[in-house]
Protein backbone atom coordinates (compact mmCIF):
# COMPACT_ATOMS: atom_id res chain seq x y z
CA UNK A 1 0.00 0.00 0.00
CA UNK A 2 1.60 3.54 -1.16
CA UNK A 3 1.62 6.19 1.43
CA UNK A 4 1.98 9.73 0.54
CA UNK A 5 4.13 11.41 3.51
CA UNK A 6 4.99 14.88 4.61
CA UNK A 7 6.90 15.79 7.83
CA UNK A 8 5.07 13.97 10.28
CA UNK A 9 1.53 13.57 8.15
CA UNK A 10 0.43 10.47 6.05
CA UNK A 11 -2.32 9.56 3.55
CA UNK A 12 -2.70 5.91 3.21
CA UNK A 13 -5.22 4.14 1.07
CA UNK A 14 -7.63 1.84 4.05
CA UNK A 15 -7.91 -1.58 2.93
CA UNK A 16 -11.21 -3.56 4.02
CA UNK A 17 -9.77 -4.27 6.99
CA UNK A 18 -9.48 -0.70 8.65
CA UNK A 19 -13.29 -0.06 7.82
CA UNK A 20 -13.76 0.97 11.34
CA UNK A 21 -11.30 3.87 11.08
CA UNK A 22 -13.43 4.85 7.91
CA UNK A 23 -16.99 4.91 9.59
CA UNK A 24 -15.10 6.48 12.73
CA UNK A 25 -13.69 9.36 10.74
CA UNK A 26 -16.40 9.31 7.94
CA UNK A 27 -19.05 9.86 11.26
CA UNK A 28 -17.16 12.19 12.80
CA UNK A 29 -16.91 14.50 9.00
CA UNK A 30 -20.74 14.39 9.12
CA UNK A 31 -21.16 15.47 12.10
CA UNK A 32 -18.59 18.24 12.05
CA UNK A 33 -19.44 20.40 8.67
CA UNK A 34 -22.75 18.47 8.13
CA UNK A 35 -23.56 21.57 5.05
CA UNK A 36 -20.29 20.41 3.56
CA UNK A 37 -21.56 17.18 2.32
CA UNK A 38 -23.61 15.53 -0.22
CA UNK A 39 -24.76 12.81 2.49
CA UNK A 40 -25.97 13.50 6.53
CA UNK A 41 -24.78 11.63 9.58
CA UNK A 42 -28.60 10.18 10.02
CA UNK A 43 -28.39 8.04 6.59
CA UNK A 44 -24.76 7.02 7.21
CA UNK A 45 -24.41 5.89 11.26
CA UNK A 46 -27.17 3.89 9.89
CA UNK A 47 -24.27 1.61 7.90
CA UNK A 48 -23.72 -1.74 8.65
CA UNK A 49 -20.50 -3.16 9.04
CA UNK A 50 -20.66 -4.93 5.92
CA UNK A 51 -21.63 -1.65 3.85
CA UNK A 52 -18.28 0.25 5.67
CA UNK A 53 -16.11 -2.84 4.21
CA UNK A 54 -17.84 -2.92 0.62
CA UNK A 55 -17.21 0.59 -0.05
CA UNK A 56 -13.39 -0.33 1.00
CA UNK A 57 -13.30 -3.26 -1.16
CA UNK A 58 -14.72 -1.26 -4.58
CA UNK A 59 -11.90 -1.19 -6.94
CA UNK A 60 -13.97 1.45 -8.78
CA UNK A 61 -12.96 3.94 -5.74
CA UNK A 62 -10.29 4.83 -3.49
CA UNK A 63 -10.64 6.18 0.19
CA UNK A 64 -7.58 7.50 1.83
CA UNK A 65 -7.02 8.06 5.86
CA UNK A 66 -4.54 11.10 6.83
CA UNK A 67 -2.74 10.43 9.79
CA UNK A 68 -1.04 13.08 12.24
CA UNK A 69 1.38 9.95 13.11
CA UNK A 70 -0.97 7.37 14.14
CA UNK A 71 -3.82 9.50 15.20
CA UNK A 72 -6.31 9.39 12.51
CA UNK A 73 -6.95 13.13 11.24
CA UNK A 74 -8.72 13.47 7.96
CA UNK A 75 -10.02 11.30 5.02
CA UNK A 76 -10.61 11.92 0.92
CA UNK A 77 -11.44 9.60 -1.82
CA UNK A 78 -12.40 9.47 -5.49
CA UNK A 79 -14.26 7.25 -7.71
CA UNK A 80 -14.85 6.60 -11.09
CA UNK A 81 -17.97 8.64 -12.49
CA UNK A 82 -20.64 5.67 -12.90
CA UNK A 83 -21.33 7.42 -16.51
CA UNK A 84 -18.10 8.16 -17.91
CA UNK A 85 -15.53 5.91 -16.57
CA UNK A 86 -12.61 8.19 -17.84
CA UNK A 87 -13.71 10.84 -15.81
CA UNK A 88 -12.64 10.50 -11.58
CA UNK A 89 -14.90 12.06 -8.77
CA UNK A 90 -13.33 13.54 -5.79
CA UNK A 91 -15.46 13.66 -2.96
CA UNK A 92 -15.61 13.36 0.68
CA UNK A 93 -12.49 15.30 1.97
CA UNK A 94 -12.72 16.25 5.49
CA UNK A 95 -9.63 17.09 7.60
CA UNK A 96 -10.07 17.77 11.94
CA UNK A 97 -10.42 21.70 12.51
CA UNK A 98 -7.19 21.78 15.05
CA UNK A 99 -5.60 20.15 11.17
CA UNK A 100 -6.75 22.82 9.07
CA UNK A 101 -4.44 25.56 6.96
CA UNK A 102 -1.45 22.97 7.45
CA UNK A 103 -1.00 22.99 3.31
CA UNK A 104 -2.16 19.14 3.84
CA UNK A 105 -4.83 19.34 1.10
CA UNK A 106 -1.92 18.96 -1.34
CA UNK A 107 -1.46 14.88 -0.16
CA UNK A 108 -5.41 14.64 -1.02
CA UNK A 109 -4.80 16.55 -4.51
CA UNK A 110 -1.76 14.56 -5.09
CA UNK A 111 -2.87 11.04 -4.42
CA UNK A 112 -6.63 11.43 -5.80
CA UNK A 113 -4.96 12.65 -9.41
CA UNK A 114 -2.87 9.24 -8.91
CA UNK A 115 -5.02 7.26 -8.81
CA UNK A 116 -7.32 8.88 -11.48
CA UNK A 117 -4.14 8.35 -13.56
CA UNK A 118 -3.44 5.08 -12.84
CA UNK A 119 -7.20 4.16 -13.46
CA UNK A 120 -6.24 5.61 -17.53
CA UNK A 121 -8.82 8.53 -16.59
CA UNK A 122 -8.60 11.67 -19.23
CA UNK A 123 -10.50 14.18 -16.33
CA UNK A 124 -10.94 14.45 -13.00
CA UNK A 125 -14.48 16.43 -11.17
CA UNK A 126 -15.20 18.20 -8.18
CA UNK A 127 -17.35 19.96 -6.62
CA UNK A 128 -18.72 22.54 -3.73
CA UNK A 129 -21.58 24.25 -2.32
CA UNK A 130 -21.39 28.06 -3.34
CA UNK A 131 -19.85 30.24 -0.51
CA UNK A 132 -17.18 26.86 0.50
CA UNK A 133 -13.96 29.03 -0.46
CA UNK A 134 -11.77 26.54 1.17
CA UNK A 135 -12.44 24.02 -1.59
CA UNK A 136 -12.38 26.85 -4.16
CA UNK A 137 -8.61 27.61 -3.47
CA UNK A 138 -7.53 24.13 -3.00
CA UNK A 139 -9.15 22.73 -6.38
CA UNK A 140 -7.65 25.73 -8.55
CA UNK A 141 -4.43 25.54 -7.07
CA UNK A 142 -4.22 22.11 -8.37
CA UNK A 143 -5.34 23.75 -11.82
CA UNK A 144 -9.13 22.81 -11.57
CA UNK A 145 -11.19 25.01 -13.48
CA UNK A 146 -15.05 26.29 -13.37
CA UNK A 147 -17.31 24.11 -15.52
CA UNK A 148 -21.03 24.54 -14.28
CA UNK A 149 -23.23 25.20 -11.62
CA UNK A 150 -27.01 23.58 -10.42
CA UNK A 151 -28.71 24.32 -7.84
CA UNK A 152 -29.67 21.61 -5.82
CA UNK A 153 -31.03 20.46 -2.16
CA UNK A 154 -28.29 19.81 0.52
CA UNK A 155 -28.57 17.35 2.92
CA UNK A 156 -29.32 20.06 5.71
CA UNK A 157 -32.40 21.16 3.70
CA UNK A 158 -31.17 24.23 1.97
CA UNK A 159 -30.95 25.23 -1.68
CA UNK A 160 -27.46 25.87 -2.96
CA UNK A 161 -26.04 26.28 -5.86
CA UNK A 162 -23.46 23.05 -6.20
CA UNK A 163 -20.32 24.52 -8.15
CA UNK A 164 -18.51 21.61 -10.77
CA UNK A 165 -14.76 22.19 -11.52
CA UNK A 166 -12.62 19.91 -13.90
CA UNK A 167 -9.11 19.26 -14.14
CA UNK A 168 -7.68 17.31 -17.30
CA UNK A 169 -5.29 14.97 -17.09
Amino acid sequence: MKSNTTNNYSLKRLPPAQWEDYKSIRLEALQTNPAMFGSNYLKESAYSQNDWVSFLENNRRAIFALYAMEALIGLTAVTLDKDEETNAVLFASFIKPEYRGKGLTKLFYQARIDWAQSKNCASITVSHRAGNEISKSANQRFGFKYVNSKNVVWPDGVYADELFYSLQL
